[in-house]
């Protein structure tokens, strides 16, 4: 009787342990889908196509692109103004946290955003060759304090398109489609 009463509180602990880790991992991972902006200004725009992200969350959801400026064509070029979607993303601690976008290029010519995150400049992110799937792409970090911060993804090559970003505190790499956190 004893040895099972032990062997109960250990598995007990080694949930809580989880649990705990997982809350911990949450904690630090802010995830916003594309489509929840606050404004947006055309050529960027919230896409009528959508597709079925993963198994794991079995949603189907939109993104927003800098569509094609000739898409019968096969070509794309620089966007013809400054459109824009705009996010107000509400960071429950203070601390550095790394962007995280997850895109889709049409090719290694289309395969970028600037990204601005309060006042600071606005700066590259993407230009990686994995194109025509959904995969993640890692930004710069910022330090930011408690409370609303705002996240612009503004017009750089046409052809791109994004569903999701994450901010995140700590050491995690998203590997999949995740799920958006509460604002």
């Amino acid at each position: 009787m004893h040895v099972k009463r032990i062997h109960l509180l250990l598995v007990l602990l080694a949930v809580l342990a989880v649990a705990a880790a997982l809350v911990y991992a949450d904690a630090g991972k802010i995830v916003v889908l594309a489509t929840h902006f606050g404004s947006i200004e055309p050529s960027m725009q919230k896409s009528a196509d959508t597709h079925v992200a993963e198994k794991f969350s079995g949603k189907t959801v939109g993104y927003c692109e800098i569509p094609l400026h000739d898409p019968h064509g096969g070509t794309e070029g620089k966007p013809l103004d400054n459109g824009y979607a705009a996010y107000t993303v509400n960071v429950p601690t203070a601390g550095r946290y790394l962007l995280w976008v997850r895109a889709n290029w049409y090719d290694t010519c289309g395969n970028s955003f600037f990204v601005r995150v309060d006042q600071n400049p606005a700066v590259a992110v993407g230009q990686d060759a994995t194109c025509g799937k959904w995969h993640w792409v890692k930004g710069k970090s910022y330090q930011l304090s408690a409370g609303p911060h705002y996240v612009y993804f503004q017009n750089r090559e046409d052809g791109t398109k994004f569903d999701e970003f994450a901010l995140v505190k700590g050491s995690y790499v998203p590997t999949r489609f995740e799920r958006e956190t509460p604002q």
